[in-house]
């Protein structure tokens, strides 16, 4: 009995998930899906159906303690669009969002409506009038998703973070042994001043995407804003991590333009905060690298934290 059921990009969609779209919508046709890629957690796929395309997130692991914490965060942002499925947030989000689980009701992933767009990292950024429109699309859609009231938030079980000292302080930590000397004082002392700052504890806590990026914004033909996707690491923390995540495709006068069009209240201590997630992003490689991807993906991490203790050095 094959195990794999064929798509049209030439990679097999597991038959247990094949399986599971077909009781999710009998007019769903799994034989003729394409994948969309993978990244840390999950592997992307387009199912197309008579009755609307569905985009399913397949967890790449369920086992041991990564795997439990994946399908809680699953099962989070599944409550969270079900919490929120009459909001507007100004661009296409996951609707008809479910847990997708197997016949012995193990969870395989999420399912939710296709979103049309291209990602940004794929288009890249758009220049002049479109560029300034862009950022508006995005201000739009982190202000609506920053007013999502906390009654929400605790609702569908978001974790209420200090990205500080829970978040960052871990990760430096778990960063320093895969890191030379050098790097690894420059890591440190940047972590320590960060938090002897005050870190995020006086920073608002808000809804947050918490993994703001290229891949995750859609756009379309005109490069304006059609979507975001992918919300598993949704949680109500520093809205500043949004805005960072930013940062990795856009300028920062770009993200002065952002912030025009924002709608909820900066605080006098954004941009530090800002500042320090943008500078030590590369530390979400080196811990979570060689697991979500591989080795390469660590080594990478490892290169970019190496060139930041550079430039600091040279200032």
């Amino acid at each position: 009995m094959p195990s794999r059921t064929p798509s049209r990009s030439g990679r097999p969609l597991p038959v247990a998930a094949a399986a599971a779209i077909r009781r999710l919508d009998r007019a769903a046709r799994p034989a003729s899906a394409v994948r969309l890629g993978a990244g840390y957690v999950y592997e992307g796929w387009r199912i197309p159906s008579l009755r609307g395309d569905w985009a399913v997130r397949l967890l790449r692991r369920t086992d041991g303690a990564w795997g439990r914490d994946r399908v809680n965060d699953a099962k989070r942002e599944v409550r969270f669009f079900a919490l929120t499925h009459n909001y507007d947030f100004g661009t296409g989000v996951p609707r008809d969002s479910t847990l997708l689980r197997d016949s012995q009701g193990r969870i395989l992933g999420v399912a939710h409506r296709y979103i049309p767009g291209t990602s940004l990292d794929r288009l890249g950024a758009p220049r002049g009038r479109a560029r300034e429109a862009l950022a508006g699309d995005i201000g739009g859609f982190l202000s609506r998703l920053h007013a999502v009231p906390p009654s929400i938030a605790k609702q569908a079980g978001l974790r209420s973070v200090n990205l500080g000292t829970t978040t960052y302080a871990a990760l430096t930590r778990q960063s320093l042994p895969h890191l030379g000397a050098t790097t690894a004082r420059w890591l440190h002392a940047k972590t320590e001043a960060f938090l002897a700052d005050g870190g995020t504890a006086r920073a608002p806590r808000r809804v947050i995407h918490a993994d703001i990026s290229g891949v995750h914004l859609l756009l379309d033909r005109k490069r304006r804003l059609s979507g975001v996707i992918d919300f598993g690491d949704l949680m109500f923390a520093d809205p500043a991590l949004d805005f960072a995540g930013l940062l990795n495709y856009f300028t920062w006068r770009d993200l002065e333009r952002v912030w025009a069009h924002y709608e909820g209240v900066l605080d006098d201590d954004v941009e530090r905060r800002v500042r320090y997630y943008i500078e030590v992003q590369a530390i979400f490689m080196v811990v979570y690298g060689a697991e979500g991807v591989g080795p390469e993906e660590r080594a990478d991490g490892v290169r970019r934290l190496v060139a930041r203790a550079a430039a600091a050095a040279r200032r």
